[in-house]
């Protein structure tokens, strides 16, 4: 689906109907976080999901949808719409044609019913996002999202959110190639083995052993395809980077000997705030570091794919064996 600047396909009726029943003005901060739409049926908080998304490339759009009693929306779809804003924050051009949202769900967790209505549910019941496949914004700069969904017995929701598009990523992306970080690995002399990986609390032995055998470095000079996943399954702020982490193991025993796997710690000393350098490498970014990452690599050492804090086992076999099939 691509988004350009300047004149859009008109709005489906069946999302104008929605707007019209919802509508209501929009508040955006001064700092450009998502905020919610007041309107008579109902407001909604959307909650950017990605890390960063980039002009002229398929982006995974991905939103959280959330209600004004901290419930979350959950399953079924919603129907999103985007416009570019100009240097004051006023929308330009006109807004894209609407596009449905399907929902993610956090692996491990109910994926609900596609076909039926949206839900409102406690985040102990189910957590996930919608999720839109292949957007490309016509340019950088900041843009905006208006997303409605029809909740059970709640009604017609509605809310916005800003964000920034860039141009050119700031994380490595699809087509550099790779940094050769040197991770550290099972049998490195003196190092801490929850540096390796977080989950080995309190003298535990590192859990997937498979995935801490070789560094990026190594996996590079093998000249095997490689997946490589950044997260910190113990002190991760999404709560995304243990499924994700899981999902590696599934992924590396399946494929055993046909691709490299690496999964890297975010955090060397997490009470000191300190972080890995292949972590800083690769994804400290102008102070920010968000995890969880996944890349997968070619036999060259360049990337082919990448996502960002929530993806699907899936999503990341489906990379792989594309990369696969080209070498």
């Amino acid at each position: 689906m691509r988004l350009p600047k300047g004149a859009l396909p008109t709005a489906l009726l069946a999302f104008s109907l929605a707007l019209s029943a919802c509508s209501g003005t929009t508040a955006t901060s001064d700092e450009g976080t998502p905020s919610a739409t007041s309107s008579p049926n109902g407001a909604a908080e959307v909650a950017l999901v990605n890390y960063e998304l980039v002009a002229g490339t398929p982006n995974r759009f991905m939103v959280g949808l959330i209600l004004p009693d901290n419930r979350m929306v959950a399953y079924g779809t919603v129907q999103m719409r985007f416009q570019p804003l100009d240097a004051g924050g006023q929308p330009t051009g006109s807004a894209s044609e609407v596009v449905t949202g399907t929902y993610l769900a956090v692996p491990g967790t109910d994926p609900g019913d596609p076909e039926a209505d949206p839900q409102a549910i406690t985040p102990a019941t189910a957590r996930g996002v919608y999720e839109l496949e292949g957007v490309r914004f016509g340019g950088p700069g900041r843009w905006v999202v208006q997303v409605a969904a029809r909740v059970q017995e709640v009604g017609v929701v509605q809310g916005s959110a800003t964000f920034d598009v860039l141009e050119a990523p700031n994380v490595p992306g699809v087509g550099e190639p790779a940094l050769a970080s040197d991770n550290a690995v099972i049998g490195d002399p003196g190092v801490d083995p929850v540096s390796i990986d977080s989950r080995a609390q309190d003298r535990a032995k590192i859990p997937d052993p498979e995935l801490h055998r070789v560094s990026i470095a190594d996996a590079i000079a093998s000249k095997r395809p490689t997946v490589i996943v950044f997260s910190t399954p113990v002190f991760c702020v999404s709560r995304f980077c243990g499924p994700v982490t899981d999902m590696m193991a599934s992924l590396e025993e399946k494929y055993r000997g046909r691709a490299a796997f690496v999964h890297v710690e975010v955090w060397k000393d997490f009470q000191n705030n300190l972080a890995n350098d292949a972590a800083n490498e690769w994804l400290l970014r102008n102070g920010t570091l968000n995890e969880p990452w996944a890349f997968i690599l070619d036999a060259d050492g360049t990337i082919t794919a990448r996502w960002d804090n929530l993806f699907t086992q899936p999503e990341l076999e489906d990379g792989l064996r594309a990369t696969l099939r080209g070498q």
